[in-house]
């Protein structure tokens, strides 16, 4: 059973959807000391631990606990998780189906925001976050069943979490893209034919690419540089690797890293 924090509650002006989410206007929430602005439509939000209750005398170090979501509807395909942690302990997130099945369309942004809290949930899950200290990353994943969802977050300090599911006919054609840690790039617009995708991680750490389509199936895999990890002297590295677009389309890459990178896609002459 999930011990769940105050999830749930009714906020002045707020509905009651069948997936137990709440549509508001527009609201501004204020939680320990944190002002948290309330983006339209779809929002939850999670209160920090013991409000109301004092504070003990004997402060105590940063603990990483778990706490759960609500419900929240998915539909098949692509999603692009936003994240951030502000805290010195571990921050984890696993997405987890609570039933398959069809729901009612969520349309727009889901967020979530909260301290840590007492909870877990069983169950198979996809990896999201696991990471240690501030986070702000980004994730473009592929969603295996449709319906009710929920985030399990192990979390020491605030945090927040923005998922949503565009479904873009058109992009932009840029051949460049950089970023720090994990992050999902913008679409972008690929021509059917051969592509040359150049991945260079200038502080040589750790990373895995995925090029995928709209609807979050995996077109592409880029590994990471499989150098001798044992060398004192960390090195820059740069990959390259050839895939062969099928048909013309909407892209998108969601690039596991955990330090500076920067791909390039070109046309095969």
């Amino acid at each position: 059973m999930v011990k769940k924090g105050s999830f749930g509650r009714t906020v002045e002006g707020e509905t009651r959807a069948r997936t137990g989410l709440r549509r508001v206007v527009f609201n501004i929430l204020t939680a320990c000391g944190l002002i948290a602005t309330i983006v339209t439509p779809i929002v939850i939000a999670d209160a920090c631990k013991g409000g109301g209750q004092e504070t003990s005398a004997e402060e105590q170090g940063p603990k990483s606990e778990l706490s759960a979501t609500d419900l929240f509807g998915l539909e098949l395909g692509l999603a692009i998780v936003n994240m951030t942690h502000q805290g010195e302990g571990s921050f984890v997130v696993n997405l987890l189906s609570a039933e398959q099945g069809e729901t009612a369309e969520t349309s727009g942004r889901l967020e979530f925001f909260g301290d840590q809290e007492d909870g877990a949930r069983p169950g198979a899950a996809l990896s999201l976050a696991d990471k240690t200290g501030s986070v702000d990353i980004s994730r473009a994943v592929p969603v295996p069943v449709s319906g009710e969802h929920l985030f399990e977050v192990k979390a020491d300090g605030p945090w927040t979490i923005q998922v949503e599911q565009p479904r873009p006919s058109s992009a932009p054609e840029p051949t460049r893209f950089s970023g720090n840690d994990d992050s999902a790039t913008p679409f972008f617009h690929l021509s059917s034919g051969p592509k040359t995708i150049d991945v260079t991680n200038p502080a040589g750490g750790s990373y895995m690419v995925f090029l995928r389509d709209t609807d979050g199936n995996e077109v592409h895999r880029i590994p990471g540089d499989e150098a001798d990890q044992t060398q004192q002297e960390v090195q820059p590295s740069t990959v390259s690797s050839e895939v062969d677009i099928q048909e013309d389309g909407v892209y998108i890459l969601d690039v596991r890293a955990d330090s500076l990178w920067m791909i390039e896609i070109s046309d095969d002459e």
